[in-house]
């Protein structure tokens, strides 16, 4: 099984599944994730529940919402930030090694 990290936003399970790597997360309505940035593009299956996602673009901040059953690709080097907008399940990976770094103006409303 994977590694596995609860606080209270909800939990975290890490995977490696013949050489794959991805992460199924429950995240509880109102909490936020990630903050960071990847040198490779993340890919994220929302399963239930609904996401505000806000992504950095050409100087600007630009915010989506998906729910179930959607598939939403983070770009490389593209700055992201979750918020929950209603209790969710997603899974996460990425399309190289997983590397992250943080993206201050939305890492500090996360901490």
């Amino acid at each position: 099984m994977g590694d596995y990290f609860r606080d209270l936003r909800g939990w975290i399970r890490k995977f490696n599944f013949n050489g794959a790597n991805f992460n199924v997360i429950f995240t509880k309505k109102g909490a936020m994730r990630s903050g960071d940035y990847h040198k490779s593009a993340q890919y994220d299956l929302i399963l239930t529940g609904k996401w505000k996602i806000t992504m950095r673009k050409k100087g600007r901040n630009v915010s989506i919402v998906r729910g179930p059953d959607a598939f939403v690709r983070i770009p490389p080097n593209t700055p992201h930030l979750y918020k929950c907008l209603a209790d969710s399940v997603m899974i996460e990976w990425w399309g190289g090694k997983f590397e992250a770094k943080y993206y201050w103006p939305y890492r500090k409303i996360i901490e």
